[in-house]
């Protein structure tokens, strides 16, 4: 019987990233059903989205061979920016409830008993109750992030990594806005650099295999320029477009590795786990399962 995995527990740098990877495998199932299921418009408005903005570009690259060469009087200029405009909306929304899908999985799974996983219900339930407090916080935050890069380009980048513990705050502690702002800080503080490595880190692998997904689209626009294409192009973008839209589901890695970074600064800070195994001792009599305790 594999047993449950322990969120509540300082880990080093190291065992951040792995256990991220660890959790994402032994919840791939009943993680990656309620992502599909509740981000699912946004997968497929996205796609639209990126392809209508990729023909776009497309079509500006080939404007020399248009019966109308100026590219603002032929409204593919317009077009374009409009399929960009709409694009970056979409992919906005989605990440964002990407990481409140995941985020909620993991409140979810925390008061789940041994072998038990979290359920579509269960999950929803969590992303309807958060979404309204999120969505505004998040809205917030990245207007003052706007400003620190605006100001300096260090200090948002700083606020940037020190916010990202902000949603999961919310959820995990179901607090407010301005308790988790200010907790957010606390957390960080001591672990700015660990935490900015943790997310530069999972960023980049993500980003890796997106790029990958993202290179035949590349191919095709390129390819555009030198072949007649017409009866492939759209079909073949469209399928890449999703691949692509697809692929920024595995932004819910980022999000499990950004919630084991709260629970193991919180732990080291206020040990709520430790606490809680002393008040279960007598309880539970298999506590094989827990971790050894750190200090």
């Amino acid at each position: 019987m594999t047993p449950k995995f322990e969120l509540r527990s300082i880990r080093d740098f190291g065992q951040i990233i792995s256990d991220s990877f660890t959790f994402l495998k032994d919840n791939f199932k009943p993680l990656f059903i309620p992502l599909i299921v509740i981000c699912g418009a946004f997968t497929l408005l996205g796609t639209v989205a990126y392809s209508f903005m990729q023909m776009g570009m497309m079509n500006m690259m080939d404007i020399k061979n248009q019966p109308n060469p100026n590219v603002f009087r032929s409204g593919i200029f317009n077009d374009y920016f409009l399929g960009m405009g709409l694009y970056y909306v979409a992919v906005g929304l989605y990440y964002f409830l990407i990481f409140l899908v995941t985020f909620s999985y993991i409140a979810v799974y925390r008061e789940k008993k041994e072998q038990e996983k979290p359920t579509l219900e269960e999950v929803w339930g969590y992303v309807k109750y958060y979404f309204l407090r999120c969505i505004g916080s998040s809205f917030l935050l990245i207007l003052l992030t706007i400003v620190g890069f605006v100001l300096c380009v260090i200090p948002g980048i700083y606020v940037s990594t020190v916010f990202a513990l902000a949603m999961p705050i919310m959820i995990f502690e179901n607090t407010s806005f301005s308790f988790a702002f200010s907790k957010c800080f606390k957390l960080i503080s001591n672990n700015w650099w660990m935490t900015f490595g943790i997310i530069f880190v999972v960023s980049l692998i993500i980003g890796f295999a997106a790029g990958i997904a993202s290179l035949p689209i590349t191919l095709i626009t390129v390819l555009k320029l030198f072949l007649v294409l017409k009866s492939f192009t759209t079909p073949l973008l469209v399928f890449f477009a999703f691949l692509v839209n697809v692929m920024y589901l595995s932004y819910s890695l980022l999000a499990i590795a950004l919630s084991l970074c709260y629970f193991s600064y919180t732990e080291r800070q206020e040990g709520t786990g430790l606490l809680d195994r002393i008040n279960n001792l007598g309880k539970d009599d298999d506590a094989s399962h827990l971790p050894t305790e750190q200090y």
